[in-house]
């Protein structure tokens, strides 16, 4: 039998991590079976089961691809920005894109926290979701202290995670607002925290 190319096998896991996003984007967690990604990704139990040991294993590596696929998106985005308060003002923008452009996905987010206290795998997704974004916005804020923007004594850990802990709160509020939601009058509230970030150094937003 031909040996599989290292390409070939990628391929497959990634037609298959796709799959089990959409089954898992479509049915929730709990409700969705193996079977699901079978019809999803159109091959076989065996093939699935060739590259992930279960659901658990695939729930984390569709973590890992939106993340990547989000971010790279970003970063993409980011490097036409010529100053920090350009690159936060993207990432603010990119935010709420995401939550138009892909709703089924910002859902799903919503719906693994009300999971996450009976699943540990989803715990753990939504952990490394977190943490993978909190470092990317210290990254940003960083670059600010560095280049003089914001003020070399902010804590640019925390505030990391005080502007996730927002952007989620907003997405909370996206899920409860329903129909009603208007970003129009959601974005706002996230330049309001910026302003007094810029404010504290000096240079209003």
């Amino acid at each position: 039998m031909p040996r599989v190319s290292a390409a070939h096998e990628e391929q497959t896991r990634q037609r298959i991590v796709e799959a089990a996003l959409r089954a898992f984007v479509g049915h929730g967690f709990h409700q969705a079976t193996i079977q699901d990604v079978v019809r999803e990704s159109g091959l076989s139990v065996g093939a699935i089961y060739t590259y992930f040991s279960g659901k658990e294993d695939l729930l984390r590596a569709s973590c890992d691809l939106v993340l990547n696929q989000e971010l790279e998106a970003l970063s993409g985005l980011l490097g036409r920005a010529t100053t920090v308060r350009e690159k936060l003002e993207i990432s603010v923008r990119f935010w709420f894109d995401f939550i138009e452009r892909d709703p089924a996905q910002a859902a799903f987010i919503v719906q693994a926290w009300g999971e996450a206290p009976q699943t540990p795998a989803i715990r753990e997704m939504l952990v490394r979701r977190r943490e993978r974004l909190s470092t990317f916005a210290q990254m940003l804020l960083g670059e600010g202290v560095a280049r003089g923007e914001l003020p070399a004594w902010i804590d640019t850990e925390a505030l990391s995670r005080g502007f996730g802990a927002l952007l989620d709160g907003l997405l909370l509020q996206w899920i409860e607002d329903g129909p009603a939601y208007r970003r129009a009058a959601a974005e706002p509230r996230v330049h309001a925290f910026l302003e007094l970030l810029y404010g504290a150094a000096g240079n209003p937003w």
